[in-house]
C-alpha cells in the first residue's frame, strides 16, 4: 500500500468516524464502502463499519466486522468492539453470547496478564479532528 493510498484509506476513515460522532451511520457506511483495500487499517475499518450497521439497527450484519475487529485489535485495544458485539448480541436474542462479550469488554484476555486481574483501560480517540482555530477529539 503506498503513501497516496494510505492517505486516501485514513481520510476516509477520518470522515466515517465523524459521521458516526454526528449520528449518520448510513453516511458513515458510504464512506466505508468507498475503501478498496483498507491494508493495514483493516481493524480500524471492520470496527467502524460495525458500528455503522449497529446505528442502522442492522445487527446481525454488524456482528461479523466487530468479531473481526475483536479478533484484529490486541487486547484491551479491543475492548470498544466487544462492547458493540455485546450490543449486537443482546438485540438479536443472543443473550450467552451477549454476556461473553460483555465480560470480554470489561476484562483483559489472561493470555495477556494475570488470570483474574480486571485491568481499566482509557480508550483515546482514533482521530483528532481540526474545526478552525479548535482542536476537537472525537471520542465514544
Amino acid at each position: 500500500m503506498n503513501h497516496e493510498i494510505s492517505y486516501k484509506v485514513v481520510k476516509r476513515l477520518a470522515a466515517a468516524e465523524g459521521y458516526l460522532e454526528l449520528e449518520l451511520p448510513q453516511a458513515a457506511l458510504s464512506e466505508l464502502n468507498r475503501i478498496g483495500d483498507s491494508g493495514p487499517f483493516n481493524a480500524i475499518e471492520q470496527l467502524l463499519r460495525g458500528e455503522a450497521l449497529t446505528g442502522l439497527s442492522q445487527f446481525d450484519e454488524a456482528i461479523e466486522p466487530l468479531k473481526k475487529a475483536a479478533d484484529l485489535f490486541p487486547a484491551p485495544m479491543n475492548r470498544r468492539a466487544w462492547a458493540s458485539l455485546s450490543k449486537c448480541y443482546a438485540s438479536t436474542g443472543q443473550d450467552s453470547l451477549a454476556n461473553e462479550a460483555l465480560v470480554a469488554s470489561q476484562t483483559e484476555v489472561a493470555s495477556q496478564g494475570q488470570p483474574g486481574v480486571i485491568v481499566q483501560v482509557v480508550m483515546q480517540p482514533i482521530f483528532t479532528a481540526v474545526l478552525g482555530n479548535q482542536v476537537r477529539q472525537i471520542q465514544r
